[in-house]
């Protein structure tokens, strides 16, 4: 006997046909979650290539910026390469570009030059914090705070502040009883702030990097005025004429002074005072600031640079990489 089908039992108002649709249907929403899923992860991947590309991008622009600025140095630390010349600014076409420039590193005062010889130079700074807006005690306390720093005893200068100060005020490391180090140590000497306030910028006044003396064929009038001792209008008037027809200091037509003694005497220094002035200034400084700008696109690479010269022959003294926005 054949034997017999199995009959399909259901209970009872069972529709089969919707049971299978509700089986497809819900096979539908997992394919559909799956699609989903599957979308966004290449999505995400795809953003991810981009990012990395325009990241890779970005980093050879930087890159080429850096060469650029590199370039500038390079051409600016040969000794024969002179203020002004055509070959410290070249464009290479597609955004490509460089421009360097040369100033003495004597055009600002080295601060740790006129604290070494504080009993006949402290007048520079005297003067100079006096011409910023502090009033005169003011200026001559903090000189005297600077000379504590600076020197190797621990005796007071007038009202300075040695390690006793310091230490009542919790600073037990100071002072450091050397020559400064960078211009940041400056500020932490008593009573700085008075002259930050004063002048914001005061830092564009002072180097530790140049010969000693201030270079008066490239300082601007106030440092002049108070380096001389002489009113800030005689400088002014000098520094005009020393910057010739375009007032543009470091061009082609400027007025360079080979000896001191000329330049002190258009400067008007009285007789008396020559000898003193003339060990704070000089007509060349042996160390030579070059600040290159290297371009690509909207990147731009600033290199600052200072190069020390014996002869024909420079040494790098200071590097610093910023990059402009």
């Amino acid at each position: 006997m054949t034997p017999a089908s199995p009959i399909l039992r259901t209970r009872p108002g069972t529709d089969l046909s919707a049971g299978r649709a509700r089986s497809r249907g819900s096979a539908l929403v997992a394919i559909l979650w799956i699609v989903s899923i599957l979308t966004i992860a290449v999505f995400s991947a795809t953003q991810f290539l981009f990012i990395e590309l325009e990241s890779d991008s970005n980093a050879s622009s930087l890159f080429q910026a850096e060469l650029l600025a590199d370039r500038g140095v390079a051409i600016a630390a040969h000794a024969k390469v002179k203020k002004g010349d055509r070959l410290l600014n070249q464009s290479f076409g597609n955004g490509l570009s460089f421009s360097a420039r040369i100033s003495s590193e004597g055009d600002r005062l080295n601060l740790n030059s006129l604290l070494e010889n504080a009993e006949s130079d402290r007048i520079v700074l005297e003067e100079l914090f006096y011409q910023w807006g502090l009033r005169r005690e003011e200026a001559v306390d903090v000189v005297d705070n600077l000379i504590d720093w600076y020197d190797a005893d621990d005796e007071p200068t007038n009202v300075g502040a040695e390690r006793s100060y310091y230490y009542s005020q919790d600073r037990l490391n100071h002072p450091f009883n050397r020559p400064f180090d960078s211009l940041e140590e400056v500020a932490l000497v008593k009573d700085f702030g008075l002259v930050a306030a004063a002048n914001p910028s005061w830092r564009e006044a002072f180097t530790l990097l140049s010969g000693g003396t201030l270079d008066l064929n490239e300082a601007p009038p106030e440092l002049i005025a108070a380096a001389c001792q002489v009113s800030f209008e005689a400088a002014r008037k000098f520094v005009s004429i020393r910057d010739g027809l375009d007032q543009t200091p470091g061009t082609l037509d400027d007025l360079r002074f080979e000896e001191v003694e000329s330049a002190l005497d258009l400067l008007g220094v009285p007789v008396g005072f020559i000898d003193e002035v003339s060990a704070r200034v000089t007509t060349e400084d042996p160390a030579r600031r070059i600040l290159s700008l290297g371009r690509n696109g909207a990147i731009s690479v600033e290199r600052s640079v200072t190069v020390q010269y014996t002869g024909d022959r420079g040494t790098i003294i200071h590097w610093e990489t910023r990059r402009l926005e």
